[in-house]
């Protein structure tokens, strides 16, 4: 079976492949309010799949990466080369709109004890939300010695994943979020614990969703 033919997902876009994340989202803003099933009509389906795919991959850093290094590969091998597993042990397939990714990079130096979601971490003693607000790790002081990783699943606002963020009660419909733009989802959050670090100190988060604001978080030495 053959593959369809590769889709350059910055063309779909109609950005260059230098376009800031602002661009990015300003063109597919664009693009979502001309093609949107809810105003062109069922026959553009296909074509707002190919868009949405486009901006889920080029607006989520980790995803742009893996995408060009793909393109970097297709273009100074051939063609021949093109399907091969990235050096960087993530992985790619083509799908049905162009171009889908699938990540198995595991988390550096992952604290077993910390890994799970906001409500299991407070209910086993290794996290909580402070007085002002900022999610709290408690680690023992071994565990400081050694630093490493968290990864914390926490609910979270972000922009919806059906419409990017486009649709508004007089603009675009979106059956998922109901023309606000956004949902409430449960968001994985990487924590990173630099070794020896001092109690008190603020943490290093990361989120890889677009529009979830990753949360301060505060190391805490348990006691």
């Amino acid at each position: 079976m053959r593959a369809p033919p590769a889709i350059d997902l910055y063309a779909v876009l109609g950005v260059t492949r230098s376009a800031t994340g602002a661009e990015i989202r300003r063109a597919y803003r664009q693009l979502a309010l001309k093609h949107h099933p809810d105003r062109a009509g069922a026959a553009s389906a296909e074509t707002f799949a190919r868009i949405a795919e486009a901006y889920r991959m080029l607006s989520e850093p980790t995803a742009r990466t893996a995408y060009d290094a793909h393109l970097f590969e297709r273009e100074s091998v051939g063609a021949a080369r093109s399907g091969g597993a990235p050096a960087d042990g993530s992985a790619w397939s083509v799908s049905a709109v162009g171009w889908n990714a699938s990540f198995r990079r595991p988390i550096p130096n992952l604290l077993a004890r910390f890994a799970g979601t906001l409500e299991e971490l407070t209910s086993s003693g290794a996290a909580r939300i402070a007085s002002d607000g900022v999610l709290e790790l408690q680690l023992t002081a071994a565990e400081i010695r050694r630093g490493g990783s968290a990864l914390v699943a926490i609910s979270m606002s972000i922009l919806c994943p059906t419409c990017g963020g486009v649709a508004s009660p007089r603009g675009v419909w979106c059956r998922r979020c109901e023309h606000a733009g956004r949902v409430t989802d449960t968001v994985p959050v990487q924590v990173t614990i630099p070794p020896a670090a001092r109690d008190g100190i603020f943490l290093s988060t990361t989120v890889h969703v677009a529009g979830a604001t990753p949360p301060r978080t505060r190391l805490r030495i348990a006691g």
